[in-house]
């Protein structure tokens, strides 16, 4: 029997960094609203420098304009991510790898 991507499990060992843990969940979040997984989070610059947050962009293709500490909002559609822990650390500055240069 063949598995899809989108019906392959989530692998069972820990996370190796913080990020593999958030993309896992972005990825369920975007196979729950019919969209591919992901296979790296996209560089983002901050909103201070005029550019969006990185889950923004993940969930650009399912028409999020804004991302906050608990949902995603858009045109027709919203809902909660459960992302909250990464968005307050990604705007803390915790992640630098995933900002880009302007």
């Amino acid at each position: 029997m063949t598995v899809s991507v989108r019906e392959a499990p989530a692998p069972a060992a820990a996370p190796a960094s913080p990020l593999d843990d958030v993309l896992r969940r972005v990825n369920r979040i975007r196979i729950e609203h019919g969209v591919d997984p992901l296979y790296e989070l996209p560089a983002a610059c901050t909103a201070w420098d005029g550019g969006g947050c990185v889950l923004e962009r993940v969930f650009d293709d399912l028409g999020v304009l804004m991302v906050d500490y608990r949902s995603a909002y858009g045109r027709h559609v919203e809902f909660e991510h459960g992302l909250g822990g990464f968005v307050r650390d990604f705007d803390a500055g915790r992640y630098p790898e995933l900002l880009t240069a302007r």
